[in-house]
């Protein structure tokens, strides 16, 4: 019996329809189906968001072994921008990862946990991206606060789309932006989650970052499916789903 050929699906949005804003989003049912996805205790994003503060931690440990050897303290301002930029180049690639990951887990798919290192075969460019959104929203804070945090908002799907849609750095940001401020209500939600679940995390030593963690995470990949789409390839003759990314 011949295998059929895999059929390529379009999910959700497209660049074109965000950037012309030709989507409408229902934020709330968007919020209800992220937490539906988190409220069991969802394993499937847990593993790899542990692997991640995990290595994250390991990093920061090293990094405060050299600020020390080089006679600095994460009091100073050296000390802070060293530490800063080691950790935005270095886990840029694993933080487009899990984003990727929970991209994968809200069109239906159950990614394999090595899909976290992925994209380290792209380390350059992913990292090159999250130094400029850094950058631009460092520099946007620094000479007027309230734009620079905005910049921070719509800058969110930066890396997914650097990863997903082979962007460059540079256009990813001009897209992000474009969008970010055209459904800016949405973007400002999920931020706003972040900060709960950071908040909230510490508040309980981590505990409710469990399911938190795993919320802030599928709401943002549903606002991505949402606005930017996901191609699936349907590989019928073996009964499974790969994600196109």
């Amino acid at each position: 019996m011949t295998e059929q050929e895999p059929q390529t699906v379009h999910v959700g949005g497209s660049v074109d329809k965000a950037l012309a804003r030709a989507i409408s989003l229902n934020i709330g049912a968007m919020l209800k189906e992220a937490w539906q996805g988190a409220a069991r205790l969802d394993r499937g994003m847990l593993s790899p968001l542990l692997m991640l503060v995990g290595l994250s931690l390991v990093l920061g440990s090293i990094m405060l072994e050299v600020m020390g050897m080089l006679g600095w303290t994460i009091t100073d301002i050296q000390g802070q921008s060293l530490l800063q930029l080691v950790l935005t180049v270095m886990l840029a690639p694993a933080y487009a990862g899990i984003q990727l990951i929970a991209l994968q887990h809200v069109v239906g798919l159950r990614p394999p946990l090595n899909m976290l290192w992925h994209w380290y075969r792209i380390g350059p460019v992913l990292s090159l991206a999250a130094l400029l959104t850094m950058a631009i929203s460092s520099l946007g804070t620094a000479l007027f606060i309230i734009p620079g945090l905005l910049l921070q908002v719509v800058l969110a799907p930066v890396l997914m789309l650097v990863a997903d849609k082979g962007m460059s750095p540079f256009a990813a940001i001009r897209v992000s932006v474009i969008v970010g401020f055209k459904y800016f209500a949405a973007f400002l939600v999920c931020q706003l989650l972040l900060i709960v679940a950071v908040a909230v995390g510490v508040l309980t030593f981590g505990l409710a970052a469990l399911w938190l963690a795993p919320f802030y995470l599928r709401f943002q990949a549903i606002i991505y499916r949402e606005l930017f789409g996901v191609r699936l390839k349907l590989a019928t003759g073996q009964q499974q789903a790969l994600f196109n990314a």
